[in-house]
């Protein structure tokens, strides 16, 4: 299992999509929070499962990407780490968020 890296902004990231789907329904922003921790964990044992971002925008990058539900979880894989570098909405414009 590679180790895992989570830049702060991650944090945020989590805290404002909980804090959204909150304001409807506290049981589903949990759930969807777990979802997203659930597939973060997935990525460290297997941290080539996810989609070259490359492919969804229109430069070059060695993003890696997986959807849990209606966001997108931004990675890198760095030598022995697998980092985490933001949790968006599916349906924002991605290239504007890096």
């Amino acid at each position: 299992m590679m180790k895992l890296r989570i830049t702060p902004i991650v944090a945020e990231d989590l805290k404002k999509i909980r804090e959204y789907i909150a304001e409807d329904d506290e049981q589903m922003a949990i759930k969807t929070i777990q979802e997203i921790y659930s597939q973060i964990e997935n990525m460290q044992i297997f941290p080539y499962i996810g989609a070259d971002l490359s492919k969804r925008v229109s430069f070059r990058t060695n993003y890696k990407y997986v959807i849990s539900g209606n966001y997108i979880v931004l990675y890198k894989v760095v030598n022995e780490y697998v980092e985490i570098y933001r949790v968006l909405n599916r349906y924002q414009d991605i290239t504007k968020m890096l």
